[in-house]
């Protein structure tokens, strides 16, 4: 059997984007590290909430200075966000 260069454009096409979903889906482990702004969008809350509630959301600085970038455990968050609004630890995972 041969393949036809059409052939292998498709599979190398489907691949790549594969790959690419791969790479922007949160990986299995204890943690899912976001960076603030794809915590804002998880949690359906603005970027500045993320920033003034860094903190209470379980920020974890990646390096020492001012300026480390943040990020953040999803689950950490959510449970966070419902304690803040008085509802049941893992109620918005459900959502």
């Amino acid at each position: 059997m041969t393949l036809e260069h059409a052939d292998i454009e498709a599979i190398a096409e489907r691949a790549a984007h594969r790959v690419l979903q791969l790479l922007r889906e949160p990986g299995p482990g204890p943690f899912q590290l976001l960076a603030p702004k794809e915590l804002a969008l998880a949690l359906n809350v603005s970027l500045d909430y993320v920033y003034a509630h860094a903190s209470e959301l379980g920020a974890m600085r990646l390096g020492d200075g001012p300026k480390a970038r943040l990020r953040f455990d999803l689950a950490t968050a959510r449970d966070a966000l419902c304690a803040r609004r008085g509802l049941p630890p893992g109620l918005a995972a459900r959502r």
